[in-house]
């Protein structure tokens, strides 16, 4: 049985078509069933894979706790605004997203549905702001998602956890 346990809002909807960080904010984004459309992470492949065969994309989205961001800005005295970690989706009211667990969705906005895939490890592309940021946002890095309902999504949306 599911339930809807937390609500938050969405803060900020980013994307970028290379690699890199950071994402730029956008007044709306597309969903598509990969995806971000026009994100570079967006697709039925895993870029973040380099070697080895190719392996069907878990990652579609990415989704991060604006209390997390403040915290580790304020920690560390940078300024991580919205995009800043390689983030689609900035969400607020739903804590640091620690306890998400895969299985557990996400209803944003009136259409959007997403399925959480795991915990999103920081890794040293985020090296860009401080050498500690990594273990600074060790267990608070937010969360990768696979889309399972498509649609448009933009700053002000509500967020709804549904623990799976």
């Amino acid at each position: 049985m599911h339930q809807t346990l937390e609500h938050g809002t969405v803060v900020a909807v980013c994307l970028r078509a290379e690699s890199g960080v950071p994402k730029y904010p956008q007044p709306e984004i597309a969903i598509g069933s990969h995806g971000v459309e026009g994100d570079f992470h967006s697709g039925p492949i895993n870029k973040h894979k380099k070697t080895g065969d190719p392996e069907p994309n878990k990652r579609h989205v990415t989704i991060v706790a604006q209390e997390a961001l403040e915290a580790v800005s304020d920690q560390l005295r940078v300024d991580l605004g919205p995009g800043s970690i390689g983030e689609n989706i900035q969400v607020s009211g739903l804590g640091d997203l620690s306890g998400l667990k895969d299985g557990d969705l996400l209803e944003l906005g009136a259409d959007v549905v997403v399925r959480v895939s795991g915990q999103n490890a920081p890794c040293a592309t985020l090296n860009v702001y401080h050498k500690d940021i990594i273990k600074s946002f060790l267990g608070r890095r937010g969360v990768a998602a696979t889309v399972v309902k498509t649609g448009a999504l933009r700053p002000g949306d509500a967020v709804k956890l549904v623990k799976g």
